[in-house]
């Protein structure tokens, strides 16, 4: 629209500066009004047609016919400018203060080309040093136009728009297509019948659709000083493939999303821009809401709050690229694009009351706070709500950093037992409450590469409570016995104390301690787990307390791949007892766990004294070791080798039942 203004403001500015000459007759003063054009800005100006006078009762009026202004040297096309024919009228008053109002100018099948090269000029400003935006002493305060075509051309931004306009006594409807940003777009619409450049606090009326690359946009409402786009007000529906796209559109940087559907108010004012009420669908997921962004300072601030009502868990796969088919692993794999993250600052609650997920999956809800400044996302607090419980801390990832550096502080409080294992009949007798936490720094591009490099510990317990006799001598591998208990019915056993304690250095989880704890059987694990190469090589060994778990009693092996996992007992030793004691003497002061333990609870609480016991037993055994006193041989029984080898050599139950 500015080069409406200069060229409407150049052309008829000389015209009305030659009001005061009418009695002399314009027609013949046409080729000193070019020639001085031309000589002022350095471009030609070609009246070919008529000039002369149109006379009205309010303001003086002119008509130059078949008008052509020149581009600068380095534009593309010729003219930036042409026109069947330019009328305009002026005030008078302004101009003896330097100033020029057109009340109202018509253009008849103008053609206007605007253009910014690599270089960043603009043809529409005529002197150099114009070439820095300034105020304009030219106002057009109503513009009409019939047939017109609009050309806009940026080198830099890879914009390429062709516009079509004309105007009725309805309005203006206007047509685009091209090219913005990159990416193929059209857009058409309707507006009020005399367009308002500048000066004016009238709203004008404006109904429009477009399309830009995958995203859809329906506006319908007023739009306040069209220049300068003072004030907005727009009744909005906003869909597309991905929110991410909408970087390409407005410049601001949205996360990955699956398909996405919003409507809501579209609000402009001073420094701000504001989408408020709005509601809508992302994937399976409904969210409501109002987001503001401040404009004005390095980068647009946004801040608000989003809500679903019911989130879908696959939804959140793109923010993290689970959703990208891989050739191998299961680990996201999907760059984070930190580079977009300058363009914008956040502050944003967003919060899921309940979320939609495979049943296997104990997710019962979501609530956290986005932060984003300077390139450094922070999610504090960060919530989920699991199996009755909660998983809750911060999460901090450094965009200035290459690659990211990320932070991960996680307390895993009061998950309860049964609902960790919704989709396991048999483990719903079970009672017990899982308390830990997850702490790990790390550095890289995607989730993949920040956990593969991480470096920090894991660790969660149980404290007491109840679990399925099933279960227990499953992993026991009492066959026979997992028979019984399944004919004639579940019940439970205690639980003693369970812990899984890893130091994680490089990407490798190594066990400061791994010990299920239980009145019948007590497992220990050992081995590692590779977060960088998805590996597993866990071995958990049951030892049995009693006689009625400890039929076909062996080590149980967790190999293979996150992805595909085998899990098999070691049917070697099969059949050989051992000596039933509780080997804690793994356990040490530097467990992570060892904290959360002593925070409020009982000193005589069944992990403490279990600890306290294999602390006594670790420091007997180095005194004796020291002392120089051998261990006892672990031994079997005659009968018992006995027996066992017979179940070994003939599988089948029993002769005789200890039941």
């Amino acid at each position: 629209m500015r080069v409406l203004k200069w060229t409407g403001g150049i052309i008829l500015a000389l015209l009305v500066a030659l009001a005061l000459f009418i009695a002399f007759g314009l027609h013949t003063l046409k080729g000193p009004i070019t020639r001085a054009v031309s000589n002022a800005t350095g471009r030609e100006l070609v009246i070919d047609g008529d000039l002369r006078p149109v006379w009205t009762w309010v303001h003086p009026r002119f008509r130059a016919e078949k008008v052509r202004f020149a581009n600068p040297d380095w534009a593309t096309e010729s003219y930036m400018f042409q026109a069947d024919a330019v009328e305009a009228s002026v005030e008078l008053m302004p101009l003896f203060i330097g100033r020029i109002v057109l009340p109202e100018v018509h253009l008849q099948r103008p053609i206007i080309n605007l253009e910014i090269d690599e270089e960043e000029r603009k043809n529409w400003l005529l002197k150099a040093d114009e070439q820095k935006e300034g105020g304009s002493r030219i106002s057009i305060l109503a513009l009409t136009f019939d047939e017109a075509q609009l050309s806009y051309d940026d080198a830099i931004r890879e914009i390429s728009l062709d516009s079509e306009l004309a105007t009725d006594a309805a309005g203006v409807n206007f047509k685009t297509k091209g090219i913005y940003h990159g990416l193929p777009t059209t857009a058409e619409g309707r507006g009020g019948p005399v367009l308002a450049l500048k000066d004016t606090n009238d709203a004008y009326p404006l109904e429009a659709s477009g399309k830009v690359g995958g995203t859809s946009l329906k506006a319908k409402g007023t739009i306040t000083n069209v220049a300068q786009l003072s004030a907005l007000d727009l009744a909005v529906e906003l869909r597309g493939k991905t929110m991410s796209e909408l970087y390409d559109v407005i410049g601001i940087a949205f996360p990955e999303t699956t398909p996405y559907m919003t409507r809501g108010r579209l609000v402009k004012g001073d420094h701000m821009i504001r989408y408020e009420k709005f509601s809508g669908t992302v994937g399976e997921s409904d969210v409501t809401g109002t987001l503001q962004f401040e404009l004005g300072g390095k980068r647009a601030f946004m801040h608000g709050a989003v809500e679903s009502k019911v989130l879908n868990l696959a939804d959140l796969g793109p923010l993290v690229g689970t959703d990208q088919p891989k050739d191998e692993g299961v680990l996201p794999d999907m760059p984070f694009d930190s580079d977009r993250w300058d363009s914008i600052d956040a502050d944003v609650r967003i919060k899921a009351g309940s979320i939609k997920r495979p049943k296997q999956l104990p997710l019962e809800h979501l609530a956290t706070r986005i932060q984003m400044r300077d390139k450094v996302l922070t999610l504090d607090p960060f919530e989920f709500g699991i199996a009755g419980g909660t998983i809750g801390g911060t999460v901090k990832m450094d965009g200035q950093q290459d690659p990211i550096a990320g932070i991960v502080n996680l307390r895993v409080k009061d998950l309860d037992l049964p609902k960790f294992f919704p989709t396991l009949k048999e483990g719903q007798t079970s009672i017990g409450d899982i308390n830990g936490l997850i702490e790990l720094t790390g550095r890289g591009d995607t989730v993949a590469e920040l956990l593969g490099n991480s470096n920090g510990k894991v660790g969660v317990y149980l404290d007491g409570g109840k679990i399925s006799r099933f279960m227990m001598e499953l992993v026991a591998m009492d066959i026979w016995g997992v028979a019984r208990v399944k004919l004639k019915g579940d019940d439970t056993i205690d639980i003693r104390c369970a812990i899984a304690d890893f130091g994680v250095k490089d990407g490798l989880m190594r066990p400061n301690a791994f010990v299920f704890d239980t009145q019948v059987v007590n497992v220990e694990g050992g081995g590692s787990v590779n977060l960088k190469t998805e590996q597993m090589d866990v071995t958990l060994n049951p030892h049995p307390k009693d006689r009625s778990v400890a039929s076909l009693n062996s080590p149980l092996y967790v190999r293979g791949t996150f992805g595909a996992p085998k899990v098999a007992p070691d049917w070697k030793k099969m059949g050989v007892r051992g000596a039933g004691a509780i080997a804690m003497g793994i356990l040490s002061p530097v467990l992570a766990v060892l904290p959360l333990m002593q925070e409020g609870k009982d000193k005589e609480s069944p992990c403490a004294q279990l600890i306290a016991e294999a602390t006594k037993s670790a420091k007997q055994s180095a005194a004796e070791a020291k002392a120089g006193v051998p261990r006892p041989p672990v031994t079997t029984s005659k009968k018992d080798e006995s027996a066992a080898a017979g179940r070994t050599r003939q599988p089948g139950p029993p002769d005789h039942s200890p039941h």
